[in-house]
């Protein structure tokens, strides 16, 4: 079946960061914008048995699950709103300078350190720790809209997400459709026509389109070029695998913490260390797994940080989007390192017997990296089909992307128009 609404300018596939700012960008400039996401529904919760169902849970290595998110707005409506600065080299060196991009977004988004009333007692025990020991532990930059918090509490509107763009694009005429599953870039004679897509529980069918950005994830952008005939898409891939250590301290859990509040990145040992809030199921999880059945009931007083290295590139992608691979000895070496240094600082926050958590990935990426897949236009096997998500990030970084996402998204549509 094909649509048979007008052929829009623009096809965009995948609503998180980079996706909604190209379509925002795009449509604010009198293009006509589509935008198909796979997600759709109320967000299922922490309970993990409904995310593997869901494929927001996989499994990617023994042992070591990857979290994404298959909803609208993508990764930032899950994830933990820091904005870390683009690796503005790291583009350059491939051709496109994300500096003005960066400032254009940032001219509009909240990308700020919390002010010293937002940071609770467990995160602040934390940065103490980590000075007491020489480290460079300072408050992380977030998106939140700090004007919007009052008494130590930030409302869940404070918190910035793509879905802010989308509404935004969808004043300026773009069309967003949900539940909608891409499998397949369509060709003909070498140019990017449209896409083969399907409905929940409903039958195949074409959209069509004067240009195609794909901005489905890591994961999915992959895995939708190979159907497409992209056969390289999806070989190697970095997850920014983390572990959390945590241990029993005085200081008390307040339901309103920020996840990575502080933290610091060492970049010559190639691992970030913040603290880190979970939900209660999955740090009873987590602390089963340890051995530490003593420490079930003491999630109100247990500090956690997060450890969180920068991976090589490694392993493959499937074209069903099932995503494998092993971690070598130069990444079990980082993580090894950065969980000792994160034991040291919970004791010296007062932590007599720190505990580790087994492997989490999140921030799937390099999938279809730039200078060997994509030109300096993000442009893939055909002038009018690019790819702007994570999967574009030529190199291991090891942060968190979204600022750079947004940034990718907002320079793609510049040299668009």
């Amino acid at each position: 079946m094909t649509d048979a609404a007008p052929i829009p300018d623009v096809l965009v596939v995948g609503s998180g960061p980079a996706g909604a700012m190209v379509a925002r960008d795009l449509a604010r400039a009198g293009a006509r914008v589509r935008i198909l996401e796979q997600g759709s529904g109320p967000p299922p919760g922490t309970n993990l048995l409904k995310l593997l169902r869901r494929k927001e849970a996989m499994h990617i290595a023994p042992g070591v699950v990857l979290l994404r998110s298959l909803r609208v707005g993508g990764g930032s409506v899950t994830f933990y709103h820091t904005a870390t600065p683009p690796p503005l080299a790291m583009f350059a060196r491939h051709g496109i300078d994300l500096a003005g991009a960066l400032e254009r977004v940032q001219s509009e988004l909240p990308h700020a350190p919390l002010r010293d009333d937002l940071l609770t007692p467990i995160p602040s025990l934390l940065m103490q720790a980590g000075e007491s020991l020489g480290l460079p532990w300072q408050p992380l930059p977030k998106m939140i809209d700090q004007s919007r918090c009052a008494q130590g509490i930030c409302p869940p509107e404070a918190f910035w997400s793509a879905q802010t763009l989308l509404q935004q694009a969808i004043r300026h005429g773009a069309d967003l459709q949900t539940g909608v599953r891409v499998t397949r870039v369509l060709f003909d004679q070498g140019r990017a026509i449209g896409v083969e897509a399907q409905h929940q529980g409903g039958a195949a069918q074409i959209f069509r389109a004067g240009r195609v950005i794909l901005s489905a994830g890591g994961i999915a952008s992959p895995a939708i070029l190979q159907h497409s005939g992209v056969e390289q898409a999806g070989d190697g891939f970095f997850c920014d695998p983390l572990r959390i250590v945590m241990g029993h301290v005085p200081a008390m859990r307040r339901a309103h913490d920020i996840s990575m509040s502080a933290g610091y990145f060492n970049a010559d040992a190639g691992y970030m260390l913040s603290d880190i809030t979970i939900p209660a199921n999955f740090f009873r999880a987590f602390t089963w797994a340890a051995g530490r059945p003593d420490q079930l009931l003491s999630y109100g007083h247990t500090a956690m940080i997060m450890v969180k290295i920068r991976d090589d590139i490694e392993g493959r992608i499937d074209p069903h989007g099932r995503p494998w691979r092993r971690f070598g000895p130069g990444d079990r070496l980082k993580m090894r390192a950065g969980v000792e240094q994160a034991r040291a600082v919970l004791k010296a926050a007062g932590s007599g017997k720190p505990y580790v958590s087994p492997w989490v990935a999140a921030h799937p990426g390099g999938s279809v990296r730039l200078g060997e897949m994509l030109d300096e236009n993000l442009s893939c096997h055909s002038p009018n089909l690019h790819v702007c998500d994570a999967s574009v990030i030529p190199e291991p970084w090891g942060l968190p992307p979204t600022l750079t996402l947004l940034a990718l998204g907002s320079e793609l549509a510049r040299r668009l128009l």
